[in-house]
């Protein structure tokens, strides 16, 4: 578990940011929002982290002082006595803490010998030692049960060694490298197959071997004497494995979209320099902090917006329909301004603000948790993409982790975001780009007739916001 918690507006991100990897710098062991992952309860996992933490260290400014969240945190640290206030901009404190001497880092730029900083971390480090440390064998804190820790374990005889298929292995090994360096395992997993086949065959015989001993052990032969004696067989509690959260969805009227409520979290926005096929307006990665929203589970039908159309809205403008008709197709041949219309439409119809989401909210679903080039691992699946000759029904496609279909193939997907060839000066916080007179805006997902290059999570690819053309549709966004 973290020793230090930070608590901070979402505005003072970047800062707050700098002070944790500052922190990590000096060895602490610090958490912060950032660190939830998709599909994490936010609440739950916050309080678990602030009750828990040895230092909770506040971050005052003119926003976090208004910030209900920010002073509950805070008032948790003064009660348990494990709050370290740190001024980061001049403002008035909450009146309950005004009496809390407070470290002042305002005019901190980074620099870890600044005598300010090094003030801090003297405070740190004795509200550390003050502080009860948690022990160490709890289940809590990632030990083991004491009865398991109180069994000694008997080491199992060493294997003899096949030094001809460990040879053939290890140049099986070297050549799946330089597939995968060439690429191949993106645009040719068929080459891929062969050679993982070949692999799990080498390590068959292995595992033969090994059949014997598990023989012995059965036929009641008992073995060599381990150097320790066991304790006496202790009986372990049963411990339940709690099930993976299940997110709530909602769907406000008869044609509108099922939609997704998802919980706040951090990833990795964009592709790692490493991956193979990246494109330098994929990046530079970056860490993201999402607040809750809502994404509709599948594109946008022709029903849905054949609907929104009957009932007055969409501009009246019904785009033809496409090589398999209407209904839970994928509706196509939408300019990205024809989608700011149907999202209108939804809002006025049900009183909840509607929208395109934004480009990180899009890759944060659309990743689900992972950090591969696709949302079901590091090869490219046939059967996982919607890709062929034509567009496939919504209620037909794989869904990831989430629970979102279609995010890789099927139509292109039209996001919110400003196309800027480069996430460097991106937000931290998952909103939109935007910028003066924009034309072209950002589409996701790749189409149907996309390579599986182009179909990688972190692809993306810009149009202007005009076009209408068959591979483009949409999926849609909601205030959670």
């Amino acid at each position: 578990m973290s020793e230090i918690f930070v608590s901070y507006n979402r505005e003072d991100l970047k800062v707050a940011q700098s002070i944790v990897d500052g922190l990590t710098a000096e060895g602490f062991n610090v958490w912060m929002d950032q660190n939830l992952q998709a599909g994490e309860n936010y609440d739950e996992i916050t309080e678990d982290r602030l009750h828990k933490a040895r230092a909770v260290v506040v971050l005052w400014s003119s926003r976090s002082v208004k910030s209900r969240w920010v002073r509950a945190e805070a008032t948790i640290g003064a009660r348990k006595n494990t709050l370290v206030p740190l001024m980061i901009e001049e403002c008035d404190r909450p009146v309950m803490f005004e009496l809390i001497q407070t470290t002042d880092l305002s005019k901190w730029q980074g620099d870890r010998n600044d005598p300010a900083w090094l003030a801090f971390i003297e405070v740190i480090k004795k509200r550390l030692a003050a502080a009860p440390t948690p022990s160490k064998g709890s289940e809590s804190r990632g030990g083991r049960p004491a009865a398991e820790k109180a069994r000694k374990r008997v080491k199992p005889p060493k294997q003899k060694q096949r030094s001809g298929g460990l040879v053939t292995a290890v140049m099986l090994t070297f050549i799946f490298g330089m597939v995968s360096a060439a690429g191949i395992y993106v645009l040719r997993p068929d080459l891929v197959a062969p050679v993982l086949t070949q692999l799990s065959a080498l390590a068959a015989p292995e595992a033969a071997e090994a059949e014997p001993a598990a023989a012995t052990l059965a036929a009641g032969i008992t073995p060599p004497p381990a150097e320790e004696v066991a304790p006496e067989p202790v009986t372990e509690p049963v411990i339940e494995t709690p099930a993976e959260p299940v997110l709530a969805t909602f769907r406000e009227c008869d044609m509108c979209p099922d939609m997704i409520s998802i919980p706040g979290g951090t990833f990795l926005m964009g592709a790692p320099e490493e991956e193979l096929a990246r494109n330098a307006w994929e990046g530079p990665q970056r860490k993201v902090a999402m607040a809750p929203f809502a994404i509709s589970q599948t594109e946008v039908t022709y029903d849905q917006w054949d609907a929104c159309v009957a009932d007055g809205g969409c501009g009246a403008y019904t785009p033809p329909a496409g090589t398999k008709g209407r209904g839970l197709q994928p509706v196509a041949k939408v300019s990205w301004k024809d989608a700011q219309a149907y999202t209108a439409w939804l809002t006025k119809k049900t009183g909840r603000p509607y929208r395109l989401p934004s480009e990180a909210e899009w890759e944060f679903t659309a990743r689900a948790g992972t950090t591969t080039p696709f949302w079901w691992g590091p090869l490219f699946e046939a059967d996982k993409a919607a890709t062929g000759t034509e567009p496939h029904a919504v209620d037909t496609l794989p869904a990831n982790a989430l629970g979102l279909a279609g995010v890789s193939g099927n139509v292109r997907e039209w996001v919110q975001d400003c196309y800027v060839n480069t996430f460097a000066n991106a937000p931290l916080d998952g909103r939109a780009v935007e910028v003066a007179a924009c034309k072209l805006r950002v589409v996701r997902g790749g189409s149907y007739k996309s390579t599986p290059a182009e179909l990688r999570i972190a692809a993306r690819a810009r149009l202007d916001s005009a076009s209408r053309d068959d591979l483009t549709g949409f999926r849609v966004a909601a205030q959670p």
